[in-house]
């Protein structure tokens, strides 16, 4: 609707300029107007009386400066074509209207003599001429002029968005072209004459490189690809950077953020969203006749072997095309799905994949590969309202679906994400570009990441963004540490919630916002109090906390390496760290059984899979086949929890000098503040639990050879009961079953309490310490 709309405005904009054109153009002094009327009159003017009188009323109000209503119009139907309707109407409407005034003043100014219509319209008309007249009483005419002048300068650069120097190429280039003999000012487009000029560089330096015509490489440059720039020669790489060059100095499409945006965040400024660069103007759109064609090929294929039906719609979109089939009520389903590779020959697809049935609906999904894929760029995605809505916290842009429409979703109604994808099928350039829209939303009191990448390659160059919580990690084991520590600060937010009776992270940010520094001081009393008698694991926070992302690349590495930590503390958090507002983005190469186990799977229920090698692996990742059939370069499916059928989507991209800007944009601002506790558990200092005074490896995750970090807690407790159970204390304590089991077997081998009876409670076997 959004795409109809902008097309129905242009149109109404390009109208009312065509009217207000003809009406001046065709106006007559004795038609009838607000200064002539009468019974018997008749309006010569081409758009009749209503013509007369709007044209009457704009010259004797405006002068010959009513033609800038024309222009106006004009403008404002080319910006909302090419949808840059960034800015609201009243502004735009403001910006014209005092610079119609200026002109009209300037006109009186130098024209006061002038008048048309047998004297009956002033050059600069009623306003013009007021204008003018209470200026000079207050600046002289000489002053007037400087001041009107300077004002019609500041109001075309912010009419036009062109700075001075803008302006200044425009007026030279323009002086060029008139200068210039008539043959050359009679010349091809920007775009064949780049390409002419590149082949003519390329034939002088050596005649043995092949070429392509002229033709075919304005349309290869026309359907270039950001991810693979199409090269005009099949020549060395030093040719191809050439082209690359001139690719980069065709016209590209100006993007602008559709929403109203606060960048100013305390002490702290968001990326402006210019630090990206503008998409390339020219845009691929499939042709009405090819997609006609293939739904016509499609019902003639499956005719053949007795599947009959009609295609009902398709939807077209950077990558593919959906062609919906009802098929008739005697077909039945599997005779459809099991001629998938018989379309795909028939319709010469590099990929297709059968959705049979479409949820919900009556007619059976067919996905054809375009003959020609379109680039969707990341900041197009970001300029969307979509990403700026104030209910999506953590956005995170999935690119465009199947019809072309940009979608953006919330990771906090996953709450946890697993990516997969072979390499060159973009899954890399996806968990960037996630990374990207969330530091382009959050600062760093909002925000904090946890960066694990074994291999060292993906997540490098967010190195020195000011976000980090520590230091990207690299090795397995401090990884496994990350995730230990990520466990205590999960268990400490939720003690915090408790003591505030808050039930998620945003519910306790707002309590805590609100307290007046006498009771921000009472709490940081108790904490030290709490401290001193070395009771760190009752301590709690009494202020905002940031939402925390663990970001985890080559995850399959990861758990090859150090598989029973890894598992043990990726489930923990996922099982209980989403109203913490911790959450984990998992992303891996082959989604192996070994390491997308039961228990991983089951606690992240957010699936995002681009190619993978196999239908194995596409059963893994998304408990369904069709990741093995999807073309490269950010083809994707998307599985979010709740949904049986995945959705398909492509993935936005981005290069890395913009990430580049981005991270500089951060990095300028603040070097990375790493939160002490964290780099105390990474160097194996005091956070870490202990048991006659060693570290304990894995304590945190209730292992057999370590004591709790919450025993102490818990027999306190347990001391002031008669009975007690696992379940018991799982409820109490909000722990996971097995770990309040394991506690309970240290508790009986320590004879706090008594054996096993069946089902019934064990009895405690120890007394409360008597007051001091």
């Amino acid at each position: 609707m959004n795409h109809l709309r902008r097309d129905v405005f242009g149109i109404l904009w390009i109208a009312t300029g065509i009217f207000i054109a003809l009406a001046l153009a065709t106006f007559h002094s004795a038609d009838p107007s607000f200064n002539s009327t009468g019974s018997g009159l008749v309006a010569k003017n081409a758009c009749g009386f209503f013509g007369s009188f709007l044209a009457d009323l704009l010259y004797q109000g405006f002068g010959v400066g009513a033609w800038l209503f024309v222009f106006g119009c004009a403008r404002l139907s080319f910006r909302t074509f090419l949808d840059r309707g960034e800015d609201s109407m009243a502004v735009r409407l403001t910006w014209g209207l005092a610079l119609l005034l200026t002109a009209t003043a300037l006109i009186s100014l130098h024209f006061p003599q002038v008048k048309y219509f047998n004297g009956q319209v002033p050059a600069g008309g009623f306003f013009g001429a007021i204008v003018v007249k209470g200026l000079i009483a207050i600046f002289n005419s000489l002053g007037v002029a400087i001041l009107l002048w300077t004002v019609a300068a500041v109001l075309a650069i912010f009419y036009s968005e062109k700075s001075v120097v803008d302006w200044w190429h425009s007026m030279a280039a323009i002086f060029a072209r008139l200068r210039a003999p008539a043959t050359e000012r009679i010349s091809a487009p920007p775009k064949i004459t780049a390409v002419k000029a590149l082949i003519s560089k390329a034939l002088a330096t050596s005649k043995s490189i092949p070429y392509k015509s002229p033709d075919t490489a304005k349309t290869e440059v026309e359907h270039g690809d950001a991810e693979t720039p199409p090269a005009v020669f099949d020549s060395p790489s030093s040719r191809a950077t050439e082209t690359q060059t001139i690719l980069k100095e065709l016209k590209r499409r100006p993007v602008k953020i559709q929403a109203k945006v606060n960048r100013q965040i305390e002490n702290w400024k968001l990326p402006d969203l210019s630090v990206l660069d503008d998409p390339p103007a020219s845009r691929i759109r499939v042709d009405k006749r090819e997609i006609e064609e293939k739904a016509q090929t499609i019902v003639e294929k499956l005719s053949k072997f007795d599947v009959n039906g009609e295609v009902v719609a398709a939807k077209s979109g950077p990558a593919v095309t959906l062609f919906e089939f009802r098929p008739n009520a005697d077909v039945q389903l599997t005779s459809i799905t099991n001629r998938a590779d018989d379309l795909a020959l028939a319709l010469s697809a590099e990929s297709l994949r059968i959705i049979a049935p479409i949820p919900g609906r009556d007619v059976v999904g067919i996905e054809t590969s375009n003959a020609h894929r379109e680039t969707v760029y990341l900041k197009d995605i970001l300029a969307d309202s979509k990403f700026w809505k104030e209910e999506t916290i953590l956005p995170i842009c999935l690119g465009r679906e199947v019809d072309g429409t940009p979608r953006v979703v919330d990771l906090r109604s996953m709450p946890h994400m697993m990516v997969a994808g072979q390499t060159g099928s973009g899954k890399s350039v996806f968990v960037v570009s996630s990374i990207l829209g969330f530091v382009f939303r959050h600062s760093p009191k909002t925000l904090r990441l946890v960066l694990i990448d074994p291999k060292q390659v993906d997540l490098t160059l967010f190195n020195n963004i000011p976000h980090l919580l520590m230091p990207p990690i690299s090795e397995p084991g401090k990884a496994v540490t990350a995730l230990r520590w990520g466990v205590r600060e999960m268990e400490k937010r939720n003690r915090s919630f408790n003591r505030f009776k808050t039930r998620k992270l945003e519910e306790f940010n707002e309590a805590t916002a609100k307290l007046t520094k006498g009771q921000i001081e009472e709490h940081a009393l108790i904490n030290a109090e709490l401290e001193a008698a070395n009771k760190k694991g009752e301590m709690y926070y009494f202020s905002p906390q940031p939402f925390i992302i663990y970001v985890i690349e080559e995850f399959g590495d990861l758990m090859m390496t150090n598989k029973q930590h890894v598992e043990e503390g990726v489930v923990r958090l996922t099982q209980m760290a989403r109203a913490a507002g911790i959450h984990l983005i998992l992303a891996m190469q082959t989604p192996r059984k070994e390491i997308v186990t039961g228990r991983i799977k089951t606690n992240i229920p957010g699936r995002v899979s681009f190619k993978v090698p196999g239908l194995l692996d596409s059963k893994i990742i998304l408990d369904q086949k069709g990741a093995e059939r999807l073309l490269g370069r950010g083809d994707l499916l998307f599985l979010s929890p709740g949904v049986s059928s995945p959705q398909r989507h492509h993935a936005p991209w981005v290069a890395n000098e913009e990430i580049e800007r981005v991270v500089k944009s951060w990095s300028d601002q603040a070097e990375p503040a790493y939160d002490e506790l964290a780099m105390r558990a990474l160097e194996g200092g005091e956070s870490e639990p202990t048991f006659n005074g060693q570290a304990v490896a894995g304590a945190v995750f209730g292992d057999d050879d370590g004591m709790d970090e919450m025993y102490d807690q818990i027999l306190g407790w347990m001391a002031g009961q008669k009975t007690v159970s696992a379940s018991l204390i799982q409820r109490k304590f909000g722990l996971g079953y097995p770990r309040a089991s394991r506690l309970i077997d240290q508790f009986e081998s320590q004879g706090v309490i008594g054996p096993s009876n069946g089902s019934k409670p064990r009895q405690v076997l120890v007394q409360p310490l008597p007051p001091p």
